[in-house]
């Protein structure tokens, strides 16, 4: 083999070697762009997702925000509302021996985020305040609808003990100025179980945590927060809290591992924490979520620092 050839051949294997370098390279770069171009898409969604989410509840933000505040009560009709705000401290929706004399406001303290922190039947009773934002219900989320949930916890034995919606209404109506109130908002239904229902759902709507420091800095007040508040909000995204605790009232809407997902809003109103409410310190609860053990016990004391100000 002559030297000419044998440096064609040398010439050949470079020519090709290169092609097939710039072939690769063209290769990861179309893959880079056709990552870059997946995640613009996803982001993409996301964000008209949470538009949609925030407008249903009337909140006019970007979906770009993450944080939002809230508005001062959720769209709702006044006048039943005012009758759900009767029956939610009216003794007539309970019939038990056991719970007779018992009213929502007796385990829902107002004072206290909606909640008593206290353990009924196994479970932590749940906060009624910011409950309109929600989209999963009960502690295990098998329920998506919150006249669904108040019927239930109306009609169910091991809470009102109300019985049979029906009944209820049959109680309520040997109140004749109730029995009016109702004929003048719901009009010839009048006093039904699905009528005293939806009263207490409009009242629901109006329990709202708005006004706190954490509202005053989502709508640009940056001084709302201290340091280490701000510095919180900023390990709350790194460490992808959001993943689960999403939405206007930051969770509410997913279930993890059979169990639904809390809403942190409200949360330093609240003295027991978790499904079982069995943990009473905020501090130990952060080291049980996702990631949580994995943070310096800095990041850890900033983010329940911005906790307690939701």
């Amino acid at each position: 083999m002559t030297r000419r050839v044998k440096w064609s051949i040398v010439g050949a294997c470079a020519v090709l070697a290169l092609v097939a370098v710039g072939l690769f390279a063209w290769h990861k770069h179309a893959q880079r762009e056709a990552a870059a171009a997946e995640a613009a898409r996803l982001e993409a969604e996301a964000v008209a997702a949470r538009a949609a989410l925030y407008a249903q509840f009337g909140i006019d933000v970007p979906g770009t925000r993450l944080f939002v505040p809230l508005p001062p009560g959720l769209p709702h009709h006044m006048g039943r509302a005012k009758i759900g705000q009767k029956l939610f401290n009216d003794r007539r929706l309970t019939a038990s021996r056991v719970s007779q004399g018992l009213v929502c406001g007796a385990c829902h303290h107002l004072g206290a985020g909606g909640t008593d922190s206290r353990i009924h039947h196994d479970i932590l009773t749940r906060p009624v305040y910011n409950a309109a934002f929600a989209t999963t219900y009960l502690h295990d989320g098998s329920l998506s609808n919150l006249h669904a949930v108040v019927g239930k916890m109306i009609e169910e034995p091991h809470f009102s003990w109300g019985g049979p919606l029906a009944g209820v209404a049959a109680r309520l109506s040997g109140d004749a100025a109730l029995a009016a109130r109702f004929r003048s908002e719901y009009g010839d239904d009048g006093l039904v179980g699905t009528n005293v229902v939806d009263a207490v759902v409009e009242y629901l709507k109006t329990l709202v945590t708005e006004g706190t420091p954490y509202d005053f800095w989502c709508a640009g007040h940056t001084d709302s927060l201290n340091p280490d508040q701000r510095r919180g909000s900023e390990v709350f995204l790194a460490a992808r809290c959001m993943d689960c605790h999403d939405g206007p009232v930051l969770g509410a809407r997913k279930v993890s591992r059979g169990r639904k997902v809390s809403a942190l809003r409200g949360l330093r109103l609240r003295t027991a924490y978790l499904t079982e409410g069995k943990i009473k310190d905020l501090n130990a609860v952060v080291p049980l979520m996702p990631g949580g053990e994995a943070l310096p016990p800095e990041d850890r004391k900033s983010l329940v620092e911005f906790l307690k100000v939701l």
